[in-house]
């Protein structure tokens, strides 16, 4: 299998018209260039649905999105032939990738749809009109009587002249899982993640605050209370101290009273001693006055005249 070089392209293309519309000028080191056309589709776009541009109208496909880009030119590779399609290294060393396939079979007539990614951190923008993507053609090596067809039936990209709308809802089935939407969805589950922590944090510090003034309200009462109890102590030391000091002058008033009632005792005992005593010698003493009376009264009868 051989490619055609520029000079056999320009004859292929004129002989067969396998490129229409087609300029000379866009023949460069034996590929075609082959313009952007006027239906884009976005995975982006607002609508859902294909735009139609004007010439010269921008396109622009952001990071992380896919878009479907319609040529503007149509194709007719020969039977013996096959093509091999690119997008423009220009265009590639933005970040957009050609994802739809890389070579167009024998028999293929139509447009071609290229289906592409942005890979890159920036929107590209494309002009309608302008050339974009790349074709090269090759001869196929055939056996005797081989024929190659690229028959509608079993091919259904032939006769492509719009974007397919099950090419979009292909798109569109699922969710979009590009680099892009991912750390979207990052930021935002982070994003929701942090205002759930600072709720949290916040419920949290409440929860603290909360558990703090319990505390120092205990720590208050705590302290409150073993004050009253330091003041109870104190008290009681007092108290106590008052008690024994009146309990012990009630012990020595009760020894006093005890020692003066015993000297009062004794004194009376004494003075009850001495009176029997008085009583006693009052007694000897009457006895002796009788004693003495008593002879002196008979002396005085004898002394009487018979």
């Amino acid at each position: 299998m051989a490619y055609l070089g520029t000079q056999k392209l320009k004859e292929l293309i004129k002989r067969e018209e396998v490129i229409k519309p087609s300029k000379d000028e866009r023949v460069i080191c034996g590929a075609y260039e082959l313009s952007l056309g006027s239906e884009v589709f976005r995975t982006d776009s607002s609508e859902k649905i294909k735009e139609f541009i004007n010439p010269k109208e921008q396109v622009r496909i952001n990071p992380g999105q896919f878009a479907l880009l319609l040529t503007e030119e149509t194709v007719n590779i020969p039977r013996d032939k096959i093509a091999f399609i690119s997008i423009k290294a220009s265009i590639k060393l933005r970040g957009l990738v050609n994802v739809s396939g890389f070579h167009v079979d024998p028999g293929f007539k139509g447009n071609l749809v290229f289906s592409v990614y942005n890979a890159g951190s920036s929107p590209i923008s494309l002009l309608s009109g302008e050339p974009c993507f790349l074709i090269w053609f090759a001869d196929l090596s055939l056996s005797e009587n081989e024929i190659t067809d690229y028959k509608s039936g079993s091919h259904e990209h032939k006769g492509l002249n719009t974007i397919p709308p099950k090419y979009i809802d292909a798109l569109l089935a699922g969710e979009l899982a590009s680099p892009n939407v991912l750390l979207e969805k990052i930021k935002s589950n982070f994003s929701s993640l942090e205002t759930k922590i600072n709720l949290n944090n916040e419920a949290q510090n409440g929860k603290i605050n909360l558990i703090e003034r319990d505390q120092k309200a205990n720590n208050y009462i705590a302290a409150t209370a073993l004050g009253l109890v330091v003041v109870v102590i104190v008290k009681f030391v007092f108290d106590w101290s008052a008690i024994k000091t009146g309990i012990d002058k009630g012990i020595e008033v009760k020894r006093k009273e005890q020692t003066i009632d015993s000297i009062i005792n004794s004194q009376l005992l004494e003075k009850q001693r001495l009176m029997i005593e008085i009583d006693s010698m009052e007694k000897v003493r009457d006895s002796l006055k009788t004693s003495v009376l008593i002879p002196k009264n008979g002396n005085d009868s004898q002394n009487k005249p018979r």
